[in-house]
């Protein structure tokens, strides 16, 4: 029933997700090559015109509710967190760090966010320090410099998030149906997957129930979590 109604809502979000011209952030689904019930929901942004940001969402609060408050225009839930919703990993908001990094097998990398731009790092190519405005440590990484990274899950299917970067840095925030982390992997790293951007980096987030996907527009996509969530990362209008 669940895989049913997750058809439904990609089917809706296909004719929902057509964007203005000229808008800072698009949602398009693509179909995977060889997985035609798989459907993968991309949003694009515009990186001259928007900035990512990681927001801790308030209790009880949505994805799609806390990304509403920030202002942002899209927004997939975040990282990793225990039973009582402490994070897992490190994470910075606006500058101030909520928790500190950690050494874990599943954190494998981070978003990281400079007044530079957004991008994807492998945890021993952070550097800290003032100039990092937002970070969120998550894992494992799905592609690294183009491949598929090897010896991920090949068993268990669940809904993704996951970050996507281009070679300039963060580039798209995805969202997908049921499938296991190495198929997800070798996906992202065929060529051409996505018109028009090619993946440098995959970096898988919170998934299962986590999952959250929001889209601001006249109607907006939404996709809600199962269980709430601890925080998010949105798309923000650039200087807000």
């Amino acid at each position: 029933m669940r895989i049913f109604l997750f058809a439904i809502w990609f089917g809706l979000g296909t004719l929902l997700a057509a964007a203005a011209p000229g808008t800072p952030v698009t949602c398009q689904t693509v179909s995977a090559p060889g997985a035609p019930a798989l459907a993968l929901q991309v949003v694009r942004f515009d990186r001259s015109r928007t900035a990512l940001r990681v927001i801790d969402l308030p209790p009880g609060a949505s994805v799609a509710e806390g990304a509403r408050q920030a202002g942002a225009l899209a927004g997939v839930n975040g990282g990793y967190f225990q039973p009582d919703h402490t994070p897992l990993g490190l994470v910075i908001s606006g500058g101030k760090t909520l928790h500190p990094l950690e050494q874990s097998k599943i954190l494998t990398g981070m978003l990281a966010v400079t007044p530079r731009g957004a991008a994807l790092l492998r945890n021993a190519e952070f550097r800290p320090g003032r100039a990092v405005r937002e970070a969120l440590q998550a894992g494992p990484f799905l592609v690294d410099h183009g491949r598929a990274v090897g010896g991920l899950n090949a068993v268990r299917r669940a809904e993704r998030t996951v970050l996507l970067a281009d070679r300039q840095g963060a580039a798209a925030l995805l969202s997908t149906g049921p499938v296991t982390l190495d198929e997800l992997a070798r996906l992202l790293a065929a060529p051409g997957l996505i018109e028009g951007l090619e993946i440098d980096r995959a970096l898988n987030l919170d998934g299962g129930s986590s999952t959250a996907l929001w889209v601001k527009g006249e109607p907006s996509v939404s996709r809600r979590e199962w269980k709430p969530v601890r925080n998010a990362v949105v798309v923000v209008p650039l200087g807000r």
